[in-house]
């Protein structure tokens, strides 16, 4: 499917520049939009972004995981503001001197299940925490 649209784009688009025949920047810019897909390939495209976006995107199991994600990562960002020492050692000079940044920059390098588990380790109630 990829295959197909980048061939399309670059047929369609060569076909345009081809007709328009710019000769110079500023005809470039004033000329009607040169990368484009066909209009066929461009009305599956619209059709497949649909699908996926009310199939996929919008799934109720993918909204509640992303819901879910927000939520960890507000919580994260939150408790680590509020008090650096929970930060990791390395991370905690940074923290007192690029605030707000320095922690976004530590919540974005963490993967999922990282994120995870930090926030069981901070927020859990249990015995073993």
């Amino acid at each position: 499917m990829i295959n197909a649209l980048v061939v399309d784009l670059i047929g369609e688009t060569r076909r345009r520049i081809e007709e328009a025949a710019p000769a110079s920047v500023d005809e470039v810019r004033s000329a009607a939009p040169l990368v484009a897909f066909s209009t066929s390939v461009l009305a599956e495209a619209e059709a497949l972004k649909a699908f996926l976006r009310d199939k996929l995107y919008r799934h109720p199991e993918v909204m509640r995981m992303t819901a879910k994600s927000r939520r960890i990562v507000r919580e994260l960002f939150d408790a680590f503001h509020a008090e650096p020492r929970l930060l990791p050692a390395d991370h905690q000079a940074r923290a007192m001197h690029d605030g707000p940044r320095a922690i976004a920059d530590y919540i974005a390098g963490m993967t999922d299940r990282f994120a995870i588990k930090e926030h069981r380790r901070l927020f859990a109630i249990d015995e073993r925490t």
